[in-house]
Order: C-alpha cells, then structure tokens, then sequence
C-alpha cells in the first residue's frame, strides 16, 4: 500500500501556490502558501503541522468541524495522523510549520528532562492563540538567518509543550528506556568521546546491554536513535567550534568527521546551510 501523503504533498497537489520554504533542520520546515479556490484534504500528516493564517480566510471552511470558518491570526494544529477537510472559497495566505516528532520528542528529553514515547499535541483548529501566533511570526521573520531561526524554533517547541492548552507533556508514559544513571553515563561517554568512531558496540557495552536491546532502549529514552543523538551532538560541537574560528579542517576531526566534506553534508542535512555559510552568519 502506498503511503498517505504529508500535508505538504497533498497542497503541492492542490491549487496552492507555495510562495517559499525553508528547511529548519533535522527535518523540520516552514512554508507560506497562497489559495484561492480549492477543496483539501489530509488523510495523514506523518509529522506534526501548526498553521498560522496571515491574510484572509473567512471564507475557508472546515468542512468536518462544523464548517467553522478561519481569519487572519487562527491558528491551527494538526498533530501527526489527524485527518481533516477543507473548502476555500477566496484567497487567503497562510504559514505551515512543519515539525517531526522525533525531533519533538528529542527536545522534551534533552532541554525538559521529560522522555516521552510520543507527543500528544491538541488538535486546533481556528484557535485564538496570540503566544503561539507570535512565535511563528517570529520563525518566520528570521528563517533565512541560520543561528537565529534555530532560537526562534527551540523558544517555540518550549513554547509548544509547556504552555497551558497546548502540548503540557500530556504524553504516553515511558515504558522501558534506560535508567537515569545509566542515560546520564551514556551521554557523557558520547560527549567525551565525540571525536571517536563510537560504535553501537562501543555505546551498548557502556550500558551492559546487547547492541539490539540498547538500540531499542536508548531510542524509547532519547526519542533518537543512538547514531542519530550522536550526530546532533557532533553537530552541536560544531557549532561551537566553528564560532570560535575553528579551522573546519580541525573541526571535522574534533567532531568525528571522516573528513572536512563529510562534516559539510551533515552539516547543511542538519541546518540547512554550510558551515561556511553558518561561519558568514555569526
């Protein structure tokens, strides 16, 4: 069976009109589309979507929510796998944000000491929001600036799990996962290492577990796979380097990169730039 398609492919199939996108990173994306005259709908997000509308749209209605209508300022949230109907009727523009959750998930383990299996985000639709609002506004305003578009999405994430009504963390708990202790030995293996190799075999003795099970444990801990949280801490070491005028040559091996190419590629999968054009940002 083939896959249901994101909300993005769905409106690319659509009379939208995608004005601009911007890839935030690690999988996430933001874009401003314009419509007219259309009838959408999403069978499944895959990932979690939060609109904001900028212009228009009372005359988009929501056909499997009582036909409520939208207006500049409604904000939506679509979390991943809701379905829903819509009918536009005249034109509007409006700004997607669209956001894993893994990623999500990576964030309330690492910046809230929460380690949920999955995140449980309302379903909104037309909601008066103002904090949320801002926020996108703000994604928004500063995407093309690497450094600043990741403050402006880690302030909204907060932002999106912690503020009353919206996601509070209301998530299933954690069944299995690895002890605090040995979650806390683990990441400090990893940091102290990260200029190593640090294979899977390497990380699951450190834990006393077999590489499969500590695959599965570490995943349902961490919301990433351990190759994965590995990469973003290279990544995050990186960063650091590289605004202090490290030669991306000594980067790349303080980092655990094979070489100055290989820190590039992941570089740019991760933020969407290179670090050369990061380093122009600072």
């Amino acid at each position: 069976m083939a896959a249901t398609a994101t909300v993005f492919e769905s409106l690319s199939r659509s009379n939208a009109r995608l004005e601009a996108a911007r890839d935030l990173g690690a999988g996430a994306a933001l874009a401003v589309w314009s419509n007219t005259r259309d009838r959408v709908r999403y069978e499944n997000t895959r990932m979690h979507v939060l609109s904001l509308y900028l212009e228009n749209g009372q005359e988009c209605r929501r056909l499997d929510r009582g036909r409520i209508t939208g207006a500049p300022g409604a904000v939506c949230i679509m979390p991943q796998g809701a379905q829903s109907d819509w009918e536009i009727g005249g034109a509007f523009r409006f700004l997607h944000l669209y956001l894993p959750d893994a990623q999500l998930r990576h964030f309330a383990a690492e910046t809230l000491g929460h380690a949920p299996a999955r995140i449980d985000l309302p379903e909104l639709t037309f909601a008066t929001a103002p904090d949320l609002a801002t926020h996108l506004c703000t994604l928004a305003a500063v995407q093309a600036r690497p450094l600043a578009a990741r403050a402006a999405l880690l302030d909204l994430m907060h932002h999106l799990l912690t503020a009353p009504g919206l996601g509070n963390l209301r998530a299933e708990p954690l069944r299995g996962g690895l002890a605090p202790a040995v979650r806390r030995r683990i990441c400090t293996f990893i940091e102290d290492t990260l200029d190593s190799a640090l294979p899977l075999a390497d990380l699951a003795a450190q834990a006393g577990l077999s590489e499969f099970h500590f695959q599965r444990m570490f995943t349902a801990t961490l919301g990433l796979s351990p190759q994965r949280y590995v990469e973003t801490r290279r990544i995050a070491r990186a960063e650091a380097l590289i605004a202090d005028g490290t030669p991306l040559a000594e980067v790349a091996a303080a980092c655990g990169f094979a070489h100055h190419s290989h820190l590039t590629r992941t570089f740019r999968a991760h933020r969407g730039v290179t670090p050369s054009v990061w380093r122009a940002a600072l």
